[in-house]
């Protein structure tokens, strides 16, 4: 591990307007496939320097959408007050508005960008595997350029231009050391897209 490791600090300008947590119906899908991962480790917090991975999102009406809040990756289960409502990005000025009692994943921008890129969209799960982030780099699968920095403009802008014709698949964040993005028009095929990837890397260990 990189103990230099660049995580889960929020690198542009939000605002957090205080509101009830979201609805559950609003969350259920993504808590259920947020659990698994975090038996699955896909989803966690580095022990050393005690700074949370993972984040998953589910697209709502007016470009907006439910996300895990910030540094929740050590929670094995999450409840309502963990989620945040973001209700506008702007990615010129890099800022985030969110809705909710706690701020936003610090990949906010990137949701967006995905959602933006295709409307089909409506899931995004972000996770982090070191073996497997090094195998897929290795494979057939979209990724981002290592001279992309997570959670930045630079990041939801490269993933809105790679994403432009698709609805659902796996990209790898070569600049985000273990990031893994799968998205999707289900929460069920985001989900299995990232579970098959894993289960195959099982069998090959």
């Amino acid at each position: 591990m990189n103990n230099a490791r660049d995580e889960g600090v929020i690198k542009f300008k939000f605002t957090l307007k205080r509101a009830p947590a979201p609805e559950q119906a609003q969350f259920l899908a993504l808590e259920k496939w947020r659990a698994l991962f975090y038996k699955l480790g896909l989803i966690g917090e580095y022990p050393n320097e005690k700074i949370g991975y993972g984040n998953l999102s589910s697209r709502l009406p007016k470009k907006a959408f439910i996300i895990t809040g910030s540094q929740t990756g050590h929670l094995a289960h999450l409840q309502a007050h963990h989620y945040t409502k973001v209700i506008d990005c702007d990615l010129k000025k890099g800022s985030v508005t969110a809705e909710g009692l706690i701020p936003p994943s610090s990949e906010s921008l990137t949701h967006f960008g995905i959602y933006e890129a295709n409307p089909a969209i409506q899931y995004v799960f972000h996770v982090h595997h070191a073996k497997l982030w090094e195998i897929l780099q290795n494979g057939n699968f979209d990724f981002i350029s290592e001279e992309v920095p997570y959670g930045t403009q630079e990041m939801a802008s490269a993933a809105f231009d790679l994403l432009a014709n698709k609805s659902s698949g796996i990209f790898v964040m070569k600049g985000h050391e273990d990031g893994i993005v799968s998205y999707a028009t289900t929460a069920e095929d985001a989900g299995k897209n990232l579970l098959e990837l894993y289960r195959k890397l099982a069998v090959r260990q």
